[in-house]
C-alpha cells in the first residue's frame, strides 16, 4: 500500500528535501567539491607563494575564497557567468577576467606564479588544463604552480622539476593537500 495517499501533502513534501539535496549537488558539482574552499585553505595556499616576486595568476577564483586571501595584484580568471558576477561585485579593484584558463595560459609572455583551485577529479577538461601548464612551464611562463586535491595524488606529476606537498587542511570540507610546483 502506497501510505502517502492516504495524509494530504506527504507525496510533495517527501520530494522537497530530495529537490533540495539535489539542487546542492548540481550547483557545487561544476566545482568538483561539496563546498567553496575554506578560509584556512585559502591561507595555506596564499603562504605557499610567500616570498616569491612575480606576478601571480590565479585560475577558477569561484566564489573569492582563496581571491582574498591572494594580493590584490593578482589577475583572477572565472569563466562561470555568475561566479564571475559576484568576484567583480565583492573585489571591485581586482583584475578579474571571464575566459577561460586554458587559452589565458597559452597568451602568457612573463614568468607567473600559477594559483589553481580548478578541480582535477572528475573535470573532463584537466587534461587540458594539464596540457597547457605543460606548454607554459616549457615555454618558461609558469613557475610555479599552487594547487590542491583532496586525495594524495599527483596531479601535476611529470611537468616541473620539484613536486611537493607544502600543507595539508583539515579545516576544509574536505580536507586538503596542498602541492606545490617549481623549477
Amino acid at each position: 500500500m502506497d501510505y502517502s495517499q492516504t495524509v494530504p501533502g506527504v507525496r510533495v513534501a517527501a520530494k522537497k528535501p530530495v529537490s533540495r539535496i539535489a539542487g546542492f549537488f548540481a550547483a557545487n558539482g561544476s566545482i568538483g567539491a561539496i563546498c567553496e574552499s575554506s578560509r584556512f585553505l585559502a591561507k595555506r595556499m596564499a603562504k605557499a607563494i610567500e616570498g616569491i616576486d612575480q606576478p601571480i595568476l590565479e585560475l577558477g577564483a569561484g566564489y573569492g575564497s582563496v581571491t582574498a586571501a591572494l594580493p590584490e595584484s593578482t589577475i583572477s580568471i572565472e569563466r562561470e557567468a555568475e561566479r564571475f558576477t559576484y568576484l567583480r561585485h565583492t573585489f571591485p579593484k581586482r583584475n578579474i577576467i571571464d575566459t577561460c584558463a586554458i587559452a589565458f595560459l597559452d597568451e602568457l609572455t612573463q614568468p607567473t606564479v600559477v594559483v589553481s583551485s580548478i578541480p582535477n577529479v572528475n573535470n573532463p577538461e584537466f587534461a587540458l588544463l594539464r596540457d597547457s601548464v605543460a606548454r607554459a612551464y616549457k615555454a618558461g611562463t609558469v613557475t610555479t604552480l599552487i594547487t590542491y586535491t583532496y586525495f594524495p595524488r599527483n596531479p601535476f606529476a611529470g611537468i616541473f622539476p620539484k613536486s611537493e606537498v607544502v600543507g595539508f587542511e583539515l579545516l576544509n570540507v574536505p580536507p586538503a593537500f596542498v602541492w606545490r610546483y617549481s623549477c
